[in-house]
């Protein structure tokens, strides 16, 4: 069984001055710092969640993460950036149109396309185009010890 999920990893240099700076090396052009490491890695999520917001928006091409290798950090994207992007990648994968993933869900076209733009998802909706397209969901929470 596979699954899709959408966590990058990124690499943290030493700043010049004292702090990090953090890059993708899946998304070369997205970039931050910090002056801690936590700093670094908060604004870590808020740059990535940003940058995927707008390539969504702007429809380009979002690929799948790369695993990640020895020293990088594991930064998930944030559940309501993620979900309408995941639900894009797995129609991919299914090799389906958005008016056939409609059909299969009972609903209008534009309904489903405003879920891949994320106009008010809802995890139900989430579900459902899921299963429409064999598939499930899965919610996790981890606990940061």
């Amino acid at each position: 069984m596979s699954e899709l999920k959408l966590t990058y990893f990124a690499n943290l240099a030493d700043a010049e001055e004292g702090g990090y700076i953090v890059t993708f090396r899946d998304l070369p052009n997205v970039f931050t710092e910090g002056d801690t490491l936590e700093e670094a890695l908060f604004n870590a999520q808020e740059v990535l969640d940003g940058m995927l917001a707008v390539m969504s928006s702007n429809n380009e091409e979002i690929n799948d993460p790369s695993p990640g290798q020895d020293g990088e950090y594991p930064i998930p994207v944030s559940p309501d950036i993620a979900a309408p992007i995941l639900l894009h990648l797995l129609r991919k994968k299914r090799s389906q149109t958005m008016a056939n993933v409609a059909r299969a869900m009972s609903i209008p076209y534009q309904q489903y396309q405003r879920l891949e733009h994320n106009c008010n998802m809802t995890l139900k909706s989430l579900n459902k185009a899921a299963v429409a397209m064999g598939a499930r969901v899965e919610i996790r929470v981890y606990l940061n010890d």
